[in-house]
């Protein structure tokens, strides 16, 4: 009997791998940014600054709070510096009506915008932390000059598996372990945890027994069965050591513990890993408006028909 060899469809085989219709996702990229930076919102920008200094003590605002939620969106997704801002203003202003202010102004109406605590509710989440830059400064200039860097801004946050949305997000220093801040980044309301082997804890298993949450947590290499007052570690211990962390892996679908990696990978490339703001707690809004808009951004964003 003859060898039979299939014929190579490279059509064929891109569609096992990749299910995306391209047509539909390249629209839906395009369209997110729209919605982002829609500028349909300022149409009434004038009636809306005459409600907003109602009432007010002081001087009055001159530019409206749509506005300047438009520039922090423009600042987050492009990093542009506050007096990129203001020329942007001026060139709006002709448009719109509304006079220009300075940067300085637009810098301290922007850092009044709060980001809110929960983010995306979720019954299903995995949790992981990814690192920012403080500095736009190049690895090699550090080496050549020998400057110290500036350390990392460390991003935890917790990722709906089904939308790839933040749920709730913690900003830290590089220094701090993954496994403390894991109660904030949940809300009790879960019924389901992925997360990787630095959450394994007894702390943070009992929290989740509590909860009644499934934590698929694998367990470091030198675990033991004995419950040691953490009844869910322990059945998790007994369930790795009978089928294998591999098969036990298989089963609970640990695989969707990936779905925070891919969302810190797009975070990243869509909206900019370096953070320019210096004090902490304009770093911790800067994030956390990045990880806001990032999920407006991803709410719109349309792959599979």
């Amino acid at each position: 009997m003859g060898l039979v060899m299939k014929a190579h469809n490279p059509v064929e085989c891109s569609r096992k791998k990749d299910n995306r219709v391209w047509s539909l996702y390249n629209d839906s990229l395009v369209k997110r940014m729209e919605e982002l930076l829609d500028l349909n919102s300022l149409k009434h920008a004038m009636k809306d600054l005459r409600e907003q200094n109602r009432g007010k003590n002081g001087r009055p605002f001159i530019v409206p709070d749509g506005v300047i939620e438009i520039f922090a969106r423009i600042r987050a997704v492009f990093n542009a510096s506050f007096r990129t801002l203001e020329s942007l203003l001026r060139i709006m202003g002709d448009i719109l009506g509304i006079p220009g202010i300075s940067y300085t102004s637009i810098f301290r109406r922007i850092r009044k915008i709060r980001v809110p605590e929960i983010l995306n509710p979720s019954v299903s989440i995995a949790v992981d932390s990814t690192g920012f830059k403080t500095t736009i400064r190049g690895d090699w200039l550090s080496d050549k000059w020998g400057r110290k860097r500036r350390g990392w801004i460390k991003l935890h946050a917790s990722v709906d598996t089904e939308s790839v949305a933040a749920q709730k997000i913690v900003i830290t220093t590089e220094h701090m372990h993954d496994a403390p801040v894991f109660p904030h980044l949940v809300t009790g309301n879960e019924d389901k945890v992925f997360a990787d082997k630095a959450y394994d804890s007894r702390k943070i298993f009992n929290m989740l027994g509590r909860n009644g949450t499934d934590a698929i947590i694998p367990l470091r290499k030198n675990f033991r069965t004995i419950a040691r007052g953490s009844p869910l570690r322990h059945i998790t211990a007994r369930q790795i050591r009978n089928l294998g962390e591999d098969e036990w892996k298989r089963i609970h679908g640990y695989g969707k513990r990936w779905i925070a990696e891919i969302y810190f990978s797009g975070l990243k490339r869509v909206m900019g890993e370096v953070i320019k703001a210096r004090k902490p707690e304009y770093i911790s809004q800067e994030v956390g408006m990045k990880v806001l808009y990032y999920n407006v951004m991803r709410q719109n964003t349309r792959a599979y028909a």
